[in-house]
């Protein structure tokens, strides 16, 4: 059985299964032309962090361990990028260590039903974010030693500069885009510092900008149509209508006391380049839509608390009060650590592993809405329509196939399509208390399943434990 600690590891980890089993079994171009969402769509999901371990997986390594190790790598970078960033400003062990526990596990006190109270598992799945984040603190480095440096620069330093940063922005866009934003903000802030204090902009800065201009208007318009489409739009009043929070309190109440406390301390010790930093990304936060799905908003709000967990461990006036503060900012998140929700059990990843040996590649299945179904985590059978939430955020819902989808499931005796159908349906067509009573409740209004009176109208092609397959051949011509 495999478990999910938090409700973002439950959302999040199915996505990274499906896109490490298409590295798997797929090419290279059927990676970005098959997507595991919708049928007959191209994969607009930045997929790359997930390529190291459907590579290990490729190579016979077992399920678990192809995921550990990439993930222990991620976390060592992310510790690495840390600890010299906050070294390089002179914090000992202790500052770093305290500093990486309030941002890490201080929790956002008002976080429910989808999101998560604690920042860990805001990175515990999303090992894109982890490597993106350590990236964005080598931008911050490079800006700031630009910054301090009054040495004239040779065309070969400032060379290796812009590439550096290019690399960068072309790695963020293959795997975690959301990060961009933070970046820039800090790009363009150490920018207007350079420029007050030197009379000049860095001629590496500004060929990096109009490079990654270039790179993320081009994904934009290959890849992240559908997702990006109208976005991002000004909205101020976004957490009244989601959250019901006024935005001048939000953070306040969401981000806590460390939020509070880090604004606080920045202000009064005239901290302004990091107050700076902070304001900007709660304004780009709170004004604007940037996605389809709210939500992903928080995903450049990482930076504003890292800033704000440095700040409170750097400048707190009273360093014994600093454990009580740790102690405080993290009660409200314990009952999540207790939150244990089933992915899948170890019979489900054998039934898929025969439905991927045993399937014709020109079927298409036909699921439940149902975010941990076995065929898209762990086979290469495309699926006309995965889990509405998902096909949502990435602004998908409104396809034909989601359609047919929601049809089939209905009326599956009368679902026919140009390729041949694999209908794969629960033999209890049920979901579990969890996912009806719990946190889970909110992420749809309603839970697509097979009609199971119809079902009995099919003959079954074969049949598993928990589960019943069908296969229904295309229409003529």
């Amino acid at each position: 059985m495999l478990w999910a600690r938090g409700i973002s590891n439950y959302i999040d980890w199915p996505v990274h299964f499906a896109h490490a089993t298409k590295v798997q079994y797929q090419t290279l171009i059927e990676w970005y032309t098959h997507n595991p969402f919708v049928y007959n769509t191209r994969n607009n999901y930045p997929f790359w962090a997930d390529v190291p371990s459907g590579l290990l997986l490729r190579l016979g390594v077992p399920f678990k361990t192809a995921f550990l190790i990439p993930s222990i790598l991620f976390t060592a970078l992310f510790i690495y990028c840390v600890y010299r960033f906050l070294r390089r400003r002179n914090f000992d062990k202790n500052s770093i260590a305290a500093s990486l526990f309030l941002f890490l596990f201080s929790s956002m006190p008002n976080g429910e039903g989808t999101q998560p109270q604690l920042w860990l598992n805001t990175f515990s799945p999303n090992r894109s974010l982890l490597l993106t984040f350590s990236l964005l603190l080598i931008v911050y480095d490079t800006f700031s030693d630009l910054l301090a440096s009054n040495v004239k620069e040779t065309v070969k330093q400032r060379a290796l500069t812009c590439l550096k940063l290019t690399s960068i922005t072309l790695l963020m866009c293959l795997t975690h885009p959301h990060t961009l934003l933070s970046t820039a903000v800090v790009a363009i802030a150490f920018t207007i510092v350079i420029f007050k204090r030197k009379h000049t902009i860095p001629i590496e800065s500004i060929a990096w900008a109009l490079l990654s201009l270039a790179i993320v208007f081009t994904f934009k318009n290959l890849l992240w149509g559908e997702a990006t489409s109208g976005y991002p739009i000004f909205r101020p009043n976004w957490t009244a209508e989601r959250f019901f929070v006024s935005p001048i309190l939000f953070w306040p109440l969401f981000g806590g006391v460390v939020y509070v406390l880090g604004i606080a301390l920045a202000a009064f010790k005239k901290r302004y380049f990091e107050l700076l930093l902070i304001l900007s990304l709660t304004l780009l936060h709170l004004l604007f839509q940037w996605q389809i799905n709210e939500y992903d908003n928080i995903k450049n709000t990482l930076l504003m608390m890292f800033l704000c967990s440095i700040m409170i461990v750097e400048l707190l006036p009273f360093r014994k009060l600093l454990p009580v503060i740790c102690l405080i900012c993290v009660i409200p998140s314990l009952k999540e650590w207790t939150e244990i929700y089933p992915i899948t059990s170890q019979t489900e990843m054998a039934i898929a592993e025969r439905i991927q040996a045993d399937t014709p590649k020109d079927y298409v299945a036909i699921i439940d809405s149902r975010h941990n179904h076995l065929v898209p985590m762990f086979t290469t059978v495309p699926v006309m329509a995965w889990w509405d939430f998902y096909s949502w955020t990435l602004g998908l819902n409104s396809k034909p196939e989601t359609i047919f989808r929601f049809e089939a499931l209905q009326l599956p005796q009368k679902a026919v399509y140009t390729k041949p159908l694999l209908l794969v349906a629960r033999q209890d067509g049920s979901y579990s208390q969890h996912e009806i009573e719990g946190r889970f409740k909110d992420l749809t209004g309603s839970y697509l399943q097979f009609n199971q009176d119809f079902l009995g109208n099919l003959a079954p092609f074969e049949q598993f434990p928990g589960y019943t397959i069908f296969r229904k051949l295309p229409r003529s011509p």
